[in-house]
């Protein structure tokens, strides 16, 4: 098979790889919270790439390449892939049940991914609390619809 055949099936196989395991679809958003819980990288990490791979009625596809600047699983590598949702046209319509995100280029997040080249569960802008959070008392973390919360102090 010639090389530019075997790159369109491999995204085509991205593709649909990613599509069938985005949670986004999920109408219990309890579900989304537990995938986000689940994954397998939870990352604060630098946006270095954002692919757009094409776009449908219900939102944009896009492909989200981050560089770790500090992991809390040892599933995460020192650069990942994510895929997403995005609303980037008047014309398209949110679906229901579907988180979508809004990934830039050179922003710094906290974000979970369900694995490598998986489906991006949660994507929160970092702030310095968050961040102090995430590398001294990540217990404290809990996600809700795409983004990951504080939960107060026990104190």
């Amino acid at each position: 098979m010639p090389l530019k055949h075997m790159r369109i099936v491999a995204l085509i196989s991205l593709l649909t790889l990613a599509l069938t395991s985005l949670p986004a679809r999920a109408t219990d958003t309890r579900y989304l919270d537990r995938m986000a819980f689940e994954s397998e990288i939870k990352s604060i990490a630098v946006i270095t790439r954002v692919q757009r791979m094409g776009a449908g009625a219900e939102g944009t596809f896009l492909r989200v390449t981050f560089k770790t600047d500090y992991a809390l699983t040892s599933f995460t590598p020192d650069t990942f892939v994510g895929g997403c949702n995005t609303m980037e046209n008047a014309w398209q319509k949110r679906s229901p049940g579907t988180v979508y995100f809004n990934p830039k280029q050179g922003q710094k997040v906290f974000v979970t991914v369900s694995s490598n080249d998986g489906a991006i569960t949660s994507l929160t802008p970092l702030t310095p609390l968050l961040d102090a959070v995430v590398r001294t008392e990540p217990w404290r973390l809990t996600y809700n619809q795409g983004r990951v919360e504080i939960l107060p102090r026990d104190d």
